[in-house]
């Protein structure tokens, strides 16, 4: 349909006035427009151009279709049993943001971002950098921000000050340096379940095991660890947000006689709320599970982190349910608790959720969560 305007010198300069108020208000969050504008915490909440933020958010963690035997998660190009390819990438992105994603969590392996220099003096990182670049540009294109996960695969038992400058020169650094002041980055992430301990000691599987003394000199020392590396990546990048991807709500203030609550530390919590799926994770009923169930718990492990009257926003970066043969969960079952689970944690007045990616496709796992 074409119509024709006719319009007087007022009218003209009265739309001139107003495309000029638009302007200065800045494309809205999840807009492709242009550069994403940065992500701040104010209170409970997260803004972007002084609008409320909501994370909705998904864990990428391979390529729908992806091999999980040969290549558990991106490895950027570095390894070869992974071949790097942006188009099935993107055609995920694609589906998420068509179902309202605006967030996408991503691990950074610490041996492919520098720390493999340890054994292998000639190795360059430069080519996992120029593909985690493409990653990030390809999100932000689609209106979605990143939150990349620092330190992935650390080895466990380096947690000592003799390892701080060895973590921090092969792959803390160049990383934050790379990114620094650049948009599309929601915040950093320190730490990935810095609290799960179990490969060290099973019994430390949950750091905050008063019944083995070994736990609490555990905690303390990956207490300090994440102290550090918090330190370091806000002197490179001191206008971003920083958290720490806790296994439990509960460890941002136990061991509650620990010299360093982790709760001090970062910008906003996040943490993971699994119930007794999958595998092996009925180890929540000792440590931390609080026996109510899916979602009582869910709801006071919120409410805990409020309580502690930080006034910080919170995030459930790993959120998910199996479904499907061998579970407990039909996939009407998982929509249904999915569906809870964000109410849950919108009516604790939290700030989003990341979701888990037990299912194998964007549209199995999401369904209309986030878009109706």
């Amino acid at each position: 349909m074409i119509v024709t305007w006719r319009l007087g010198a007022r009218a003209i300069i009265t739309l001139l006035l107003i495309a000029t108020l638009l302007a200065a208000c800045g494309p809205a969050p999840g807009s492709a427009s242009s550069a994403l504008p940065p992500i701040t915490a104010d209170g409970m909440r997260l803004r972007a151009s002084g609008r409320v933020f909501e994370v909705r958010g998904v864990n990428y963690i391979r390529p729908t279709g992806g091999n999980e035997q040969r290549c558990w998660t991106l490895q950027f190009g570095a390894d070869p049993n992974c071949p790097w390819s942006m188009a099935p990438i993107e055609a995920d992105l694609d589906a998420l943001r068509a179902r309202g994603v605006n967030t996408v969590r991503v691990f950074l392996n610490y041996y492919v971002f520098g720390g493999q220099r340890k054994v292998d003096p000639a190795y360059e990182k430069d080519i996992a950098l120029g593909h985690l670049e493409d990653f990030i540009a390809a999100a932000n294109q689609r209106g979605m921000y990143v939150l990349p996960v620092l330190l992935i695969e650390y080895p466990q038992d380096r947690f000592g000050p003799e390892h701080y400058e060895r973590a921090l020169d092969l792959h803390v650094r160049p990383l934050v340096r790379h990114f620094a002041g650049k948009p599309g980055i929601l915040a950093w992430d320190l730490f990935n379940e810095p609290d799960i301990g179990s490969p060290i000691d099973e019994r430390c599987w949950d750091w905050d095991n008063a019944d083995f003394p070994l736990c609490f000199p555990l905690a303390e020392e990956r207490q300090r660890f994440v102290r550090v590396v918090h330190d370091e990546v806000k002197r490179l990048d001191p206008e971003r947000l920083t958290t720490v991807g806790m296994a439990f709500a509960k460890s941002y203030f136990e061991p509650a006689e620990a010299a360093i609550r982790m709760a001090d530390v970062v910008d906003f919590y996040t943490f993971h709320y699994y119930d007794n799926e999958p595998y092996n994770s009925g180890r929540y009923r000792q440590h931390w599970y609080y026996g109510q169930g899916f979602p009582a718990d869910l709801r006071r492990a919120l409410d805990e982190l409020h309580q502690l009257g930080l006034n910080k926003p919170v995030v459930v970066t790993e959120l998910g349910f199996p479904s499907g043969p061998g579970t407990t969960r039909t996939p009407d079952d998982l929509r249904r608790d999915l569906h809870t689970a964000l109410a849950t944690v919108r009516e604790a007045r939290s700030a989003g959720v990341i979701l888990w990616s037990f299912q194998s496709s964007p549209d199995e796992l999401l369904g209309d969560l986030f878009s109706r």
